[in-house]
Parts: C-alpha cells; sequence; structure tokens
C-alpha cells in the first residue's frame, strides 16, 4: 500500500523515464499516479462514507488502462519526442502506465510504522516512512544526465 505522496512521487518518476518534461506534465502524471483515489471523495459525497468504494472498480486494471490511455490521448501527460510533434500511442502508452503505477504500488504490503496521532487511516509515522520509501524508489527510477 502507499499514501499519495508515494504515488505521486513514483508516478512522476515514472513518466519522466518515459519522456515528459514539462513541469506541468509532470504535475499531471503525479496527480494522474492517484487518479485510482479518487474514489473515496466520490463515495464520501455520494455515500457518506469514504471507504464504501475504495479498491473496488477505480482499483482495477481495466480502469488504469483507460484512464491512463485517455490522459495520454488528450495530451495531459504528454512526452517529448525529438521532431517536437505528438506520439498519441507513447502518449497514452505513458498515461496508461503512470495511473497503472497506483495498482501496482498498492499491492506492496504497509510499513507497519505506527508513532503519531492517524491522519486518514494511517499514522504520521506511516506517511513518513511511505514517503521515504517511495521518494527513494523514484530517485532510483528518475532519468540520470548520462540517461537523458
Amino acid at each position: 500500500m502507499s499514501a499519495p505522496f508515494g504515488h505521486a512521487l513514483v508516478a512522476a518518476a515514472i513518466a519522466r523515464r518515459m519522456g515528459v518534461r514539462s513541469p506541468l506534465g509532470l504535475a499531471a502524471a503525479a496527480l494522474a499516479g492517484n487518479l485510482p483515489d479518487f474514489d473515496i471523495p466520490i463515495s464520501a459525497v455520494v455515500h457518506r462514507d469514504p471507504w464504501r468504494f475504495h479498491r473496488k472498480e477505480m482499483h482495477s486494471l481495466d480502469f488504469a488502462l483507460v484512464a491512463g490511455v485517455l490522459a495520454g490521448a488528450a495530451g495531459i501527460v504528454a512526452a517529448e519526442s525529438v521532431e517536437g510533434e505528438r506520439d498519441l500511442i507513447a502518449d497514452a502508452m505513458t498515461g496508461a502506465v503512470v495511473v497503472g503505477s497506483h495498482i501496482a504500488l498498492d499491492r506492496v504490503p504497509y510499513l507497519p510504522v505506527r508513532f503519531g496521532p492517524k491522519v486518514l487511516g494511517l499514522s504520521v509515522g506511516g506517511w513518513l516512512a511511505d514517503t521515504l520509501l517511495w521518494a527513494a524508489v523514484a530517485w532510483a527510477i528518475w532519468p540520470k544526465k548520462k540517461d537523458e
């Protein structure tokens, strides 16, 4: 399981590795990496129970593929090509991988760090440990000078 900061960091790093260079594109990728968790506020508004729909339809591979392909094809998460023209296939694939990363990160076992008050079901220590872990993973994914 990953918290929102972890999803955002890894999604942005994956997008950067796949060719997204603009700050707006990387911010969109970070947001897209958290897209499956938008079921929480939707459920809170519709049923007054934020966890009722969580990890259901929006946490499926089908949703990740469709939402990611739409985000990429719309140019929200767009890779730069050498010619400066958009490659819809590459953009759609980038979007699908970025949104799909959420599903993969949620399969990782939760870090049992429990200190401090709970915020949205996770202790402050859990938030910090999760953010540090996924920041390290994002740093490892992020292209270095020689990779660019």
